[in-house]
C-alpha cells in the first residue's frame, strides 16, 4: 500500500473533505480554502496508508479520519488565525502597539493638514474604534460612502507618516 493510493481514496471520498471544511466554516469565499482542501486530502491520503498498514477494520474508517481532519485543520486554522494576529500590518492598530508609540505616532501626525470631517473621522474610527454602522447613522451618510472616507483618510495619513 503506499501513499498514492490514499490519494485515490481521498479523490473519491471528496464529499467527506468537503464535509469537514463546512463542519469548520471554510467556505469557497475563504482566500485559503483550496490550501486547506489540499491539506485535507493529503492528511486524508496519509492517514488512509496508515490505517490499513494497521490492519485495522476499514468500515470504521470515515469516522475516524473526519475526526481527524476536522482536529487537524482545526489546528491549521488556529495557526493561521496567530500569524495574522502576530503579522498584522494595519497601520493604525493601536491594539498591539504599546501606548508610548501611538502616542509618538499621534504626534508625528499633523491634524492642522486635515479637514474637521478628517479629524473627528480620524477619532471615530482608529482610537475610539467605533464600527462604521453607528458612524453611518451619526454622519448621516452610508457606511459605504464612510468606508471610501476611512481608506481616502488612511492613505492620507500613511503619505503623512513617510
Amino acid at each position: 500500500m503506499d501513499l498514492q493510493d490514499g490519494f485515490i481514496a481521498a479523490m473519491e471520498n471528496e464529499k467527506l473533505i468537503y464535509g469537514v471544511l463546512k463542519r469548520l466554516h471554510i467556505y469557497i469565499t475563504n482566500d485559503n480554502y483550496q490550501d486547506f482542501f489540499q491539506e485535507a486530502l493529503i492528511i486524508y491520503a496519509e492517514s488512509y496508508v496508515e490505517y490499513q498498514r494497521k490492519n485495522q477494520p476499514m468500515d470504521k474508517f470515515n469516522v475516524y479520519i473526519f475526526q481527524k481532519l476536522v482536529w487537524r485543520l482545526t489546528d491549521l486554522l488556529r495557526k493561521e488565525q496567530t500569524f495574522f494576529n502576530v503579522h498584522s500590518l494595519e497601520v493604525f492598530d493601536f491594539d498591539r502597539v504599546e501606548q508610548e508609540e501611538s502616542d509618538k505616532m499621534l504626534s508625528e501626525i499633523n491634524l492642522d493638514n486635515l479637514t474637521e470631517p478628517e479629524r473627528r473621522l480620524f477619532f471615530d474610527c482608529f482610537i475610539e474604534k467605533i464600527p462604521l454602522v453607528k458612524l453611518s447613522s451619526k454622519y448621516h451618510c452610508s457606511a459605504r460612502n464612510l468606508r471610501y472616507k476611512r481608506n481616502f483618510l488612511r492613505e492620507k495619513l500613511c503619505k503623512m507618516l513617510s
